[in-house]
């Protein structure tokens, strides 16, 4: 097997709970980031979540495939806001505000009102540093909706890899409250591939698609694939605590359906290496 075929076996081997033949088949992957990166995280008891490591994940989005990827995030987010003319916007999940600056910098009609949601502090801090924003919400998507009053409405709602990383069950509900809320949501996700749960076509996907992503790193590729991109791979390896579960274009618009929200057009963003991107926008039924 190539080394790329036996980190694929590995990945296999771990969703199976074979910690310890998964072990063997990375020491075997040779050359990989992602086998050296899921050897150390094995190897430790500490559990570590994959936007734990803020510097990891900064250097992830702003290297190789994804500055092409968030400039064509952030072109689609401006035309929105041409589009839609939000007064008041809600960004939920966003980070650093790697898609949200440059659209506010290239729209003729920036809201004038920006509330956040970012769980990670420091990726917090560093966004207030650089835009002017109404509200900062340092909590989960799922906290933020649960404390939603009567009162709290935005002409808006944008989210941009976000949703992802919250469980359905919970995401579900979040959104739900969230249609009570904003006039227009505006949701910018992978279209994944579909393979059959648990396929050898599945993990060589995996394999295949997050060495890509971690040697476009460059010189950051060892601190992003453990920092980042191997945590996302063993949360989605694991039946019991999963952190990301992305899903096609379609299961995003059959979810906001099922969640109150109408009028959904979906839109091509960027062919990324990953995954196609694709941007969708939604209306509330309470609009």
């Amino acid at each position: 097997m190539s080394s790329e075929e036996t980190l694929g076996a590995a990945l296999h081997a771990l969703a199976l709970g074979r910690r310890t033949e998964a072990s063997t088949l990375l020491k075997d992957a040779h050359g990989l980031h992602m086998a050296r990166a899921l050897l150390t995280l094995l190897a430790s008891d500490a559990p570590t979540g994959a936007y734990d490591h803020a510097k990891a994940f900064e250097a992830f989005i702003r290297s190789g495939g994804n500055v092409a990827l968030y400039k064509a995030v952030s072109c689609f987010l401006a035309r929105a806001y041409d589009r839609h003319g939000p007064v008041s916007l809600l960004d939920i999940g966003v980070g650093d505000g790697l898609a949200l600056i440059p659209a506010l910098a290239q729209t003729t009609n920036a809201p004038k009102v920006i509330d956040v949601v970012e769980p990670n502090a420091e990726l917090l801090r560093s966004l207030s540093k650089r835009v002017e924003l109404h509200g900062t919400h340092a909590v989960g998507f799922e906290a933020f909706a649960e404390d939603l009053s009567d009162d709290d409405r935005w002409d808006m709602a944008q989210s941009t890899f976000a949703l992802q990383s919250v469980s359905p069950d919970v995401r579900k509900d979040a959104l739900r409250r969230l249609a009570n809320h904003v006039d227009v949501l505006v949701v910018v996700e992978f279209d994944l591939p579909v393979h059959e749960a648990r396929s050898e076509a599945l993990y060589r996907s995996l394999a295949h698609r997050y060495e890509q992503a971690a040697q476009e790193c460059g010189e950051d590729a060892a601190l992003v694939a453990a920092g980042f991109l191997g945590p996302m791979l063993l949360g989605q390896l694991s039946a019991a605590t999963p952190s990301n579960w992305e899903q096609t274009a379609g299961a995003w618009v059959d979810e906001l359906t099922s969640c109150g929200f109408t009028d959904i057009v979906v839109e091509h963003i960027h062919d990324y290496s990953w995954a196609p991107a694709v941007g969708i926008t939604a209306r509330s039924g309470h609009a």
